[in-house]
Parts: C-alpha cells; structure tokens; sequence
C-alpha cells in the first residue's frame, strides 16, 4: 500500500464528528460530496491515510491562502522564521510574516492563529478516524483496527507535542470526547503527562520499521517523538528527563543502526529510500518518520515544496535543482548559521551567487546583490543525478540556466522529496546531549554518537564537546528540519541572553526579545476560553 496513493484517491472519505478544539474554531466538513457512511476496506483505508495527509494537505481551517496554511509550513514558520536560520524578506508582503522574522509575533497575528488552528484541527481529525474504526470490523481485522488506531495516537500526539512546544497550554480531547462539548483546557504539564502516558501505551501496540510498510508510523516512529518530549522535559515541566530520553533514543539505535552514508541524498526526489520500513529496509533508514510527498499524486504547497521552490530564487540555477517551473524567492539563509560552517562541512548547502551574506536590507530578495545566501538543502532531483557534470549546466540564449536532463525536472512547482520530521542523526545529538555535564545520562557513550555525525559530514572527530559546541552542531546537521527554536529555549539562547543574530528584536544587528517569549502567543480568539501565556 503505497501511502500516497490512498490520501489522493480515498482521502475524500467519511468526515463528520470532528471534536472542535474551543466553540470558535469551525472543523465541520464544508465538501458538499463527503460520504456519511463507509462501505469498503478502501474507504476506511483512505480514511486513515487522510489523516497521514493531514500534515501535508490544505483544508479544514479558514485561511486566507490554503496552500499557506498546510501544517507542515506553518511549522516551519514558527520554528525557523524567529531563529538564526531562516528570514523571509518584505518581497512576499505577507501580513505578520515579519513579526515572526523579529521572533515578535503578537496574539492578533493570523499566522499564530493558524498554527494553533492546524495543530487542534489535525488532533480532532484523528479523534475522529480513530472512533469511526470501531465500527470497521466488516472490513478489516480487529489486529488491523488497534494497529491502525495506535499509530493515529501517535499521529495526534506529534501535534500534542507542537501545542506543548509553541504555545504550552490548550484543549484536552481524545477519540473519547464528546462532539461539541467544550474540552478541559490542561497546563503545559497536563498536556505532557497526559501525552507522555498516551504515547508509551500506543507505541507498544505498533510494529517496528523493519515491519511496517512505507508512510506508516512504526515504533521508533513513536519513540522518536518520546524522547523529544523527554529531551525538552525540564523546559515543559520543570524537571529534566534525560536518562528517559536516552533509554529512548538507544532502543532506536538498536534496530535502526546506521546513518545514511551521504547526507544530501537525505532531501533529494527520492529519500524515500532512506526512509525505515519493510519496503525500503532499515540498514540505511535514517528517516525515523517521514511525511511523503509526490509531485503529481500529493502535491502540495507545503513540505518540501516550501523549502525547495518556494526557497528559491530566479537568479539561481534552479534548473540544476531539478525544478523546471518558476521559484518563489522565499525563505533564505541567515548569515550566523552559513558562518557556522567549516569549508570541508559537506552539509553546507547553500548557493551563493550575487547574494550578499548579511541582512543588511531585509525589504526584498531574489535579485543581485539582495541580502541572504538561497538555501538548496532540499531539492527536486534524484540522487543518481544529484552530481551533475559541469558541461550540462548551461545557459540558454537568454542566460537562464537550464538543465539538459530535462526528464528529471519537475513540471510543476511541487515536489516529491519527503519531508523528515525525525532522523537517525538528531537520535546521535540527542544522546549526546543527555551526556552533557548535569545531565548525567549513563549506558553508552555520548561522544561516539557525536562524532558520527561529525564523521559523516566529512569534520575530524573530537575527545569532548562543550554545550555550545553541541548547539552548533545541531544547526549545521539539522538547519531547516523545524528544530531551532526549540534548541535554542532548551540551551536558554533564544530570549534574554547575550546570543543574537541580525534582525533578532526587529534590529538590524539583534537584539534581546523578552524571556515570556519563549512560548508563542495564545490566539486572541482562543483567549476566552483559553486565557493567554504571560506577557502578552
């Protein structure tokens, strides 16, 4: 069952009885053709791998753009945008984008609103597939029902885990709520608690990679997103968990044992091939979790998409990307993390051109001599043709380049690069890091995991590492996987501390951002029933 097939064809299956997250937020199904009843193990199918898709596809919410409202880019935009990663510049005008540039984001801000709209309506819509699979005995197995409704937890957890992280309080509801009732509202540690117990039991009822097909969640799937939890413990509760989240991270380790052995085949078209699973195999699975994309079965304007067309610019060669179609001038790279980079890092992916570094102007981007280095992490070309020789990058009579192995470009602005939510790599960092001096994590040796990773990226292994030094790390491994700002609030960088970066505060050279600004607004229309965070 290939995942992507069954969100295309089926995904239109039976939607109805989405539990709303507060009175305000509409999840009802709007599609006037949308099946009240299931009677096929296709539609059930389909019903399930609608919510895989909900990561990746529009609908649900209100917004004024669909394609900007996907989760997976607005993800992006509250994970990157306010860190020393990623800047979008005024060329898109895009109302409040520059008050997550600035890491200033006020309650009023839309694109606030809809992250925290896409992270309950995605939680709702796995209610709801998990209660409709109680009633799909007729069609697939009670072995299949628990499997299926164990990996929706998981599913519905990863958007627990982003209200925990960006926002740290919100609506409490399962696949046992009632439609309509308004739900408890539970603390940043109610909402661990309460997730941390969910996931630990869901996760034991899922099989690991080497079993479980491509697209679907296995159980390092579902450790993965527990050791992040535990990783970011002493920030969501008070009280740091790192033996628990290296407990997790080595039980990964030992089914899912090596990274991938070249590092950009990791964004490339076909990643899939690094993905854990039965279908791909999980000696080279570096890809714990993936949501999978495909130009012409599930397109979408989120995703790679985002991070490949829509990062960059006219002026490039985006052809030798593979992308055939016209960029967007999107997000680009901030100076601190290209500087983070030594000359030998063969993860720094970035084009340089007639770009400058530095954002010394921020108004625009995407011609000569505009601030901000384009990003090429993610691309559209397949790795057999990642290595292109020089004499098929040409130019066509009007200096556009162009890329002479036309079959493997893209027609059309999507892209069929999965986008990573979980790698191999971050596990190594992780376990490193619970071996930091305070932490104190025992069993195995943090500094082995580290140069791993440092190996791969072609950097001379070391004896020891710092705290920083391990902070930098995880930005040149791990730049544009919606990390940062949680790395930065966990190593105390992102708010009130001598660390800044340029346009940081809204200043040229950055400046410091208040400490309650560690969690995002609450959106004011949730505020009545929610409340909202300190300082706002």
């Amino acid at each position: 069952m290939k995942i992507a097939k069954y969100i295309l064809f089926c995904g239109a299956s039976l939607m109805v009885g989405l539990s709303s997250c507060v009175g305000d937020l509409d999840v009802k199904p709007t599609n006037p053709t949308d099946k009240t009843e299931l009677t096929s193990r296709e539609e059930y199918i389909g019903l399930i791998m609608r919510a895989y898709g909900g990561l990746v596809m529009e609908g649900g919410i209100t917004v004024d753009d669909g394609g900007a409202g996907v989760y997976t880019r607005q993800l992006f935009n509250q994970q990157e945008l306010p860190t020393d990663e990623c800047v979008i510049a005024g060329n898109w005008d895009d109302v409040g984008i520059d008050e997550l540039v600035y890491a200033q984001p006020s309650p009023d801000n839309h694109w606030i609103y809809e992250m925290y709209s896409r992270i309950n309506y995605q939680i709702a819509l796995c209610n709801s597939v998990i209660a409709t699979l109680n009633n799909a005995d007729e069609f697939l197995t009670a072995d299949e029902i628990a499997e299926f409704q164990a990996e929706l937890r998981i599913l519905r957890n990863l958007s627990y885990y982003h209200m925990i992280d960006i926002f740290g309080v919100g609506p409490w509801t399962d696949e046992n709520s009632v439609v309509g009732e308004i739900p408890p509202t539970y603390t940043r540690k109610e909402l661990f608690d309460a997730v941390v117990e969910d996931l630990t039991d869901a996760i034991e009822k899922v099989v690991p990679a080497a079993q479980q097909e491509y697209g679907r969640l296995s159980k390092e799937a579902g450790l993965a997103l527990l050791a992040k939890l535990y990783l970011n413990a002493e920030v969501y509760t008070g009280t740091p968990m790192w033996q628990q989240c290296a407990d997790a991270c080595l039980k990964i380790t030992q089914t899912i044992p090596n990274l991938a052995p070249t590092y950009k085949f990791l964004f490339c078209a076909d990643n899939y091939q690094y993905v854990a699973s039965s279908t791909y195999g999980t000696n080279y699975g570096e890809i714990i979790w993936t949501v999978p994309q495909d130009e012409t079965t599930m397109q979408t304007y989120g995703g790679t998409t985002y991070l490949s067309g829509g990062a960059y610019a006219s002026i490039s060669p985006y052809a030798v990307y593979g992308l055939q179609a016209g960029p967007w001038a999107g997000p680009h790279m901030r100076p601190e993390t290209v500087r983070r980079f030594d000359a030998n890092d063969n993860r720094a992916l970035f084009y340089e051109g007639d770009f400058e570094l530095d954002l010394n102007d921020i108004s625009t981007w995407g011609d000569a001599g505009t601030s901000g280095y384009q990003c090429i992490k993610f691309v559209y070309t397949p790795s057999e043709q990642y290595e292109l020789p020089e004499d098929v990058t040409v130019k066509d009579d009007d200096g556009v380049f162009i890329n002479p192995l036309s079959k493997y470009l893209a027609k059309d602005i999507f892209n069929s690069a999965d986008m990573p939510i979980f790698r191999l790599a971050d596990i190594y960092l992780m376990l490193a890091e619970c071996q930091l001096p305070g932490h104190g994590a025992t069993g195995y040796s943090g500094n082995e995991y580290y140069n791993k990773v440092r190996t791969r990226a072609g950097l001379a292994p070391v004896s020891s590492y710092t705290a920083d030094e391990l902070l930098d790390e995880r930005n040149r491994e791990l730049y544009w996987e919606c990390h940062r700002r949680s790395d930065l609030i966990r190593f105390n960088k992102y708010t009130n501390t001598g660390y800044n970066w340029q346009w940081k505060g809204a200043v040229r050279q950055g400046t410091s951002i208040e400490s309650w600004r560690n969690l995002m607004p609450i959106p004011t229309q949730f505020t009545a029933t929610l409340g909202q965070n300190p300082g706002y």
